[in-house]
């Protein structure tokens, strides 16, 4: 099954409600106020896809950058089935290739996500800090 990975600032609301919703981050994210999530893929400055040849989307890239110091990756997302398949890997270096070499990606990664992680490459820095969001909805 080809895959077509590429970036996708259009991306709708309902799109990624449903690619995200079909992921461990589902529960994690504002996905019962799409009028919210709309406004955060409206203001992430990179979003990159991983559609099949049928247009399906099996996984997202989104992330905050400055384009030319470092990139905050705000969700890594492949829909439950399509894991272990390398599109995760697939998405975190096409990001990079459209960031370009100058630009470092970093993340805070789920308790269960930090072997993925650590098996694409990615090293651990020794602390992360989060001032938590009062208003969850």
């Amino acid at each position: 099954m080809p895959i077509t990975y590429a970036q996708e600032q259009t991306l709708t609301a309902a799109d990624y409600i449903a690619c995200v919703g079909r992921t461990t981050l589902g529960p994690a994210r504002p996905l019962g106020n799409p009028v919210r999530v709309q406004q955060i893929l409206d203001n992430s400055p990179i979003i990159v896809t991983a559609r099949d040849e049928d247009g399906s989307l099996l996984g997202i890239f989104r992330g905050m950058t400055d384009w030319h110091w470092v990139c905050y990756c705000a969700d890594l997302a492949v829909v439950e089935g399509q894991q272990g398949k390398g599109i995760g890997k697939a998405l975190m270096d096409k990001a990079a290739e459209i960031l370009g070499p100058r630009v470092a990606i970093t993340l805070l990664a789920k308790p269960d996500a930090e072997g993925f992680y650590r098996a694409i490459g990615m090293t651990q820095p020794m602390a992360a800090f989060l001032r938590p969001r009062t208003d969850r909805s």
